[in-house]
């Protein structure tokens, strides 16, 4: 029986080769650990900054809505007796964040404002957004209210003559100068300040 022949330089070469081979297989499996081990830590990092953003965006969204809902729910108040109440729901869609405008009554949102509290709620609501996008506005600008028949739709006497009210003590309280375009003779509860006819 004949030994076969092993020729050992050429084995030796072989095993020199997978054996560098290996080599390079351990160093590119560490880099990639090394690697795979950053992007870990990459994305914990993002987590905990995207957690710190929301926390914050929070905070400024409910320090925004308790302004501005203050603001409107205080013109309200002052017009109407049976006030609502009024809010901002913060809704993310689309990567946005939309705001909301709601009024609520005995803890019920009402979906159909228009409908459901009447023009001259709406009306002041208005007033009221108008008045806290001039007062929370940064810089500070003019105080200044210029409006267009906006309370046309508040009905009653009594209930006119409290957003007069209201309007003498945005000017008074706040220093806010009002340029208020209407009809005085159907509305002669607006009479206030100065008064310029125009004659048609």
């Amino acid at each position: 029986m004949t030994t076969p022949s092993i020729h050992i330089p050429n084995t030796r070469e072989a095993v020199d080769r997978l054996v560098m081979r290996h080599k390079q297989a351990e160093l590119k499996l560490h880099e990639c650990e090394q690697s795979l081990q950053e992007v870990k830590e990459e994305q914990e990092n993002n987590l905990k900054a995207r957690a710190i953003v929301q926390e914050i965006s929070a905070a400024v969204q409910q320090k925004v809505h308790d302004k501005i809902a203050g603001i409107v729910e205080k013109c309200l108040a002052t017009v109407f007796e049976d006030a609502y109440e009024f809010q901002i729901r913060w809704d993310c869609k689309r990567g946005k964040t939309e705001a909301v405008l709601m009024f609520v009554r005995d803890g019920i949102e009402l979906d159909d404002p228009l409908n459901q509290v009447g023009g001259g709620v709406i009306d002041v609501a208005a007033l009221a957004l108008r008045l806290a996008s001039i007062l929370l506005c940064n810089p500070k600008r003019r105080k200044l209210l210029v409006l267009d028949e906006p309370l046309k739709n508040v009905r009653g006497k009594e209930n006119r003559r409290r957003v007069r009210n209201l309007l003498q003590s945005l000017a008074d309280d706040m220093g806010m100068q009002i340029i208020l375009n209407v009809d005085i003779d159907s509305y002669p509860e607006f009479s206030l300040g100065k008064l310029v006819e125009i004659s048609k």
